[in-house]
């Protein structure tokens, strides 16, 4: 099964990405290191390339075609849905969400990854 799947790449980084995220939050309940630069924007870079990786994932599944890719404005769309929820609504309705505009970098940053990943051969 794994030998058929495409993208490898792709799957690589998701699953350093998850890695990477889980190894963060030991650090950030565990240690009490406190770079604020990490637990502040990593998980916005390595969220939009997860997503999407599971988005494309979903289109796979129900279209029965492994070929298919995501295009940039889908990729887009889903940087503009995270930033807007994350960093525009949810700012206004709770405190315990803050607006950045690094946050937003870190979303797009992410899905140009995505993006460019899901073009290699």
């Amino acid at each position: 099964m794994i030998s058929k799947l495409p993208l490898k790449w792709l799957h690589f980084y998701a699953v350093l990405s998850l890695f990477i995220f889980f190894w963060v939050q030991g650090l950030k309940h565990f240690s009490g290191i406190k770079a604020n630069w990490i637990f502040h924007h990593l998980n916005d870079f390595l969220t939009i390339p997860l997503v999407a990786t599971l988005c494309l994932h979903g289109v796979w599944l129900v279209k029965k075609d492994n070929t298919i890719r995501l295009n940039l404005f889908t990729i887009l769309s889903l940087v503009a849905m995270f930033s807007i929820a994350f960093e525009y609504y949810l700012p206004m309705q709770s405190h315990r969400y803050t607006a950045d505009i690094y946050d937003v970098y870190c979303y797009f940053s992410g899905g140009i990854i995505f993006y460019f990943l899901q073009k290699l051969k």
